[in-house]
């Protein structure tokens, strides 16, 4: 009997070692090196993603724009944006369509933004995200319930 419950305990820790174990896919061990915020926004510029996009805060040189309305990035958003958030909204913008109209922004459930995984070095994603988190301002939704007279 104690043979048996002791072979569980070592099958049910070497179970919940393998769970813990993360997938191939996990961004565990990811970080970007530190971006410089000021060649980010020249690189947002010079890569005409304000041609679809405002920044909120911004005053970026117009350009021709793809949409009616442009997508704002930045501003108050109720959680922290992680560097690995915006990394995969650059260079995977499919994976998770952020929180805009879909007939915006998508096309058969497929970002209408463009790949850039062929002409974005490593800088210029790290300064873009650099850029990117300077102009998001979170904060802490609040919990109280309003009164109702």
């Amino acid at each position: 009997m104690l043979r048996q419950t002791l072979c569980a305990a070592v099958v049910l820790l070497f179970a919940l070692g393998v769970a813990c174990t993360p997938s191939r896919r996990s961004s565990a061990g990811f970080r970007l090196p530190d971006g410089d915020a000021d060649r980010g926004q020249t690189a947002f510029v010079a890569l005409q993603c304000n041609s679809c996009h405002q920044v909120s805060g911004v005053d970026l040189p117009a350009a021709p724009s793809r949409f009616a309305e442009p997508v704002v990035l930045g501003g108050r958003v109720p959680r922290q944006i992680t560097d690995g958030y915006l990394t995969t909204a650059i260079i995977n913008p499919s994976h998770a369509i952020g929180p805009f109209p879909l007939t915006q922004v998508s096309v058969q459930g497929q970002s209408r933004m463009p790949d850039y995984t062929s002409g974005l070095t490593a800088r210029q994603l790290a300064d873009l995200v650099a850029f990117l988190q300077a102009h998001y301002e979170p904060y802490q939704p609040s919990r109280e319930y309003p009164t109702y007279y």
